[in-house]
């Protein structure tokens, strides 16, 4: 299988033009850095393809089935090749939703690291955003991954501005 990439136009409509978020910097500014980082980007988890294995697909993070959505999600995720990430918006642009909803899809991942690298999504802002819905240490494990990838980062969580065009991927189908 051949992966696109697609890079992006110097201003992409899926970044904010806001400064840095004060939030997102206090949140990594409180971010405690666990004794243990999961770095693992190599592990894949058996994914359900057929309609039958997904309707019956019970998640190990919620004990519930996986929503129609959540795998629409997933599909889009899965896209998203090794050194690169994509935002929460732009997934959502892509699947006519709302970039909340990814998250929430994202934070209930029961394929990590792979096939679906929800590890590779950050925020509009290219801050690092939280993972595994935690936004106190799993943060760093989300760093991890995607540096041991190639993607690198400032001080206080965000992509670096060089890597925010050439590794942004949006060309989801």
């Amino acid at each position: 299988m051949v992966t696109k990439v697609v890079l992006t136009p110097t201003v992409s409509k899926h970044f904010t033009s806001k400064p840095k978020s004060a939030a997102h910097n206090r949140l990594f500014a409180a971010a405690v850095v666990p004794a243990v980082i999961d770095d693992d980007v190599e592990t894949v988890i058996e994914y359900p393809e057929t309609e039958s294995a997904r309707c019956a697909h019970i998640s190990s993070k919620s004990g519930r089935l996986v929503t129609e959505f959540q795998y629409r999600v997933y599909d889009a995720c899965r896209q998203i090749p090794a050194g690169h990430f994509s935002t929460y918006k732009a997934i959502a642009d892509h699947l006519h939703s709302g970039p909340r909803a990814v998250g929430n899809a994202l934070a209930l991942n029961p394929f990590a690291p792979l096939p679906i690298p929800c590890h590779r999504v950050v925020t509009s802002d290219c801050y690092i955003g939280g993972f595994s819905g935690d936004t106190k240490s799993k943060i760093f494990w989300k760093k991890a991954k995607l540096e041991k990838e190639g993607l690198s980062f400032d001080d206080s969580g965000y992509v670096l501005p060089e890597h925010q065009q050439s590794r942004f991927f949006n060309a989801f189908k």
